[in-house]
């Protein structure tokens, strides 16, 4: 098995297959989508299927406001991009649902960036909220933020050049874009470029202001960068307030290369080369991931995802967002924010008991 890994390592090349990964995640995982492709018309039973994917207890009030008697047999999808940051929510309201955390809003699916495109498949009874398929998830967001437009206008928009943002948040005049967000441009002059905002108008940046032209080219040191400058940014369940979880760290971070990666952790442990479910030791466990490459293999348990990141020492290095861990000594911590672990360092070996899959992006 170790010839196995040497073997993989050293077949690796230091780009990453971004089309292949692409391909990967379009053909395994349903919720992400392609929206240039997307049909102009669905069938009002599927949508319906979509809607109560995911079922929590809730008010009443909840699920009469998705409008399920509005829904006809055959819907004619509109389109249309976000015109701010905006909450993807599983129900169309802001009230919160919690089970045992108030820290966490399971209403909350993800934060969406200005410009995301969407496909819009219904709204809800108060007409307050539309009920949208973005690029990755789908779920209701609120109707004021979204600008509705014809597909065609759409594609133009898409078919742009477009800047990275590169930092964990700016501003374009006053509207916020995080890290990773893409906002299309029509020329540039050196460094700097002439941009399209969501709500049609236009504004100058220089790329000094935190700004990549298109996709970075993907290289460890890069990555690690990356991370390093992220750590103590607040954790954030579902990006409610503009932060970041573990899942959201892992895609915003490799969006910057052109990944596009699901955006939960269960979605993504499907994606890439998966090179083992479980460890009978710590020990095992160091061994494999000493022979992967680091700042590309991911590291799942039950629901949270870890970026290893290496040896330092003779410890493992991982780098995730974390809302809390329990100690190999039986001491719970909250950390809520993004960290950087040293496991031995930190008390955290027992985590290989936890592992359910070791992948690597290849």
């Amino acid at each position: 098995m170790m010839v196995i890994f040497l073997i993989l390592f050293f077949s690796i090349a230091q780009s990453l297959e971004v089309s292949n990964i692409n391909s990967q995640v379009f053909t395994l995982i349903p919720y992400v989508v392609n929206l240039k492709d997307f049909p102009e018309k669905l069938k009002g039973d599927t949508v319906k299927e979509w809607m109560f994917k995911d079922v929590l207890p809730m008010d009443k009030s909840f699920v009469d406001n998705t409008n399920l008697e509005g829904v006809p047999q055959e819907i004619k999808v509109s389109f249309g991009w976000t015109l701010r940051r905006t909450n993807m929510r599983m129900y169309p309201t802001d009230l919160a649902i919690y089970k045992n955390n108030k820290d966490i809003d399971l209403n909350q699916y993800t934060l969406l960036e200005p410009f995301t495109p969407l496909a819009i498949l219904h709204t809800s009874k108060d007409g307050k909220w539309l009920y949208v398929q973005s690029p990755f998830m789908r779920g209701w967001v609120k109707r004021e933020d979204v600008a509705v437009k014809e597909k065609a206008e759409l594609l133009e928009v898409l078919s742009l050049p477009f800047l990275v943002v590169l930092k964990p948040k700016l501003y374009i005049k006053n509207l916020e874009f995080g890290l990773g967000s893409k906002v299309p441009y029509l020329s540039k002059e050196g460094e700097l470029y002439h941009v399209l905002l969501p709500d049609g108008s236009y504004h100058t940046v220089s790329l000094s202001e935190g700004f990549n032209d298109g996709y970075l080219e993907y290289s460890e040191g890069l990555i690690k960068s990356i991370l390093e400058s992220l750590l103590g940014q607040p954790y954030d369940w579902g990006g409610k307030h503009g932060g970041w979880d573990c899942s959201s760290l892992v895609k915003s971070v490799f969006s910057l290369f052109g990944l596009e990666l699901p955006r939960n952790s269960q979605q993504q442990s499907q994606i890439g080369i998966k090179v083992k479910e479980s460890f009978v030791s710590y020990e095992e466990m160091k061994d494999t991931l000493k022979k992967l490459p680091p700042f590309r293999t991911l590291i799942f348990l039950k629901g949270h995802v870890m970026l290893y990141g290496g040896i330092e020492g003779r410890d493992i290095v991982v780098y995730h967002a974390l809302y809390g861990i329990l100690r190999d000594d039986g001491k719970y911590i909250k950390v809520n924010r993004v960290v950087k672990n040293l496991l031995e360092r930190d008390k955290l070996t027992n985590i290989y008991k936890r592992v359910v899959s070791v992948n690597l992006l290849p």
